[in-house]
């Protein structure tokens, strides 16, 4: 892990679980993983094939914070791709459940310690820009966090000094530009764009939408941006995409259900496992160079 976290009286359960995990997966046979992919709402059907693996259920993990969320599995995979190690996260955990950031960031900082150098980071979210379609992908390039809370803060670094992170780099733009390009010679429904984050649970009102469209957002949705925020502050490269579920009509907003945003990305999932084993494909190919 290139950095840690200096928060005073912060939990020591990071440890316990981190233990657990590491002597699992070496128990089995297995080498620690260096790429994870973590997949959101309704996202779990494109968790690419690994071989050789196994695979173990979040409340088994010390100190993870229990409460499901229906579309989410709570389940860790692992095994190889390519030769190359990788942990596959089925479901996360997110600020709504009435969890604080620090429980939010577990997982991020789980796989730090496991030595995890690339995540592919997914979730659903709702489209504001209007010349998107539902089921489509857009490749996160930047991201509005307006969650009123930031997973860094009463962080130190090494110094002593507060997290001051620099965050324009935090989306890895070679992989994304490579994404981008196999999305073009493979017809993949991808774009890209800014994610705005929000706490929820509820879904946003149609002034809410026409603020956060005005203000440079392309897509809302309720989780990711945290854990991509620890990620990169612990040197994790992040590359992210949403399944866009619905698209708002910021003049008059319809109705959405939970039950409908799971159903979307159920149908998109094919083409999202395309777009990781694309992005695997990339990470891979670097321990070659």
């Amino acid at each position: 892990m290139d950095k840690e976290y200096r928060r005073p009286g912060r939990p020591t359960g990071d440890q316990e679980a981190l233990s657990y995990l590491l002597s699992r997966i070496e128990q089995e046979g297995h080498p620690r993983p260096e790429l994870a992919v973590v997949l959101g709402s309704g996202l779990s059907a494109a968790a690419p094939d690994l071989t050789a693996g196994g695979e173990l259920t979040f409340s088994e993990v010390p100190g993870w914070p229990q409460g499901e969320v229906e579309g989410h599995e709570g389940i860790l995979r692992y095994g190889g791709w390519s030769g190359t190690p990788v942990l596959i996260q089925l479901g996360r955990l997110h600020y709504y459940q009435g969890l604080d950031m620090n429980e939010v960031s577990l997982p991020v900082r789980l796989i730090a310690g496991l030595g995890v150098r690339a995540a592919f980071m997914s979730n659903a979210a709702g489209a504001l820009n209007p010349m998107y379609d539902k089921g489509q992908l857009m490749l996160i390039r930047d991201h509005i966090n307006l969650m009123g809370v930031n997973p860094l803060r009463g962080e130190r670094d090494p110094n002593g000094q507060p997290a001051f992170l620099d965050v324009c780099d935090l989306y890895d733009e070679k992989a994304g530009d490579l994404l981008m390009e196999r999305a073009r010679l493979s017809a993949w429904p991808m774009e890209e764009g800014a994610l705005v984050v929000v706490s929820g649970p509820s879904y946003e009102t149609g002034a809410e939408l026409r603020f956060m469209r005005l203000i440079g957002g392309d897509a809302v949705s309720m989780s990711l941006v945290p854990e991509a925020l620890v990620a990169h502050y612990l040197g994790i490269s992040v590359t992210a995409v949403s399944v866009l579920t619905n698209v708002w009509d910021l003049r008059r907003p319809q109705p959405i259900s939970h039950r409908e945003v799971l159903n979307i990305a159920v149908q998109a999932s094919p083409v999202l496992k395309e777009v990781i084993k694309a992005w695997l494909e990339y990470n891979t190919a670097q321990d070659d160079e």
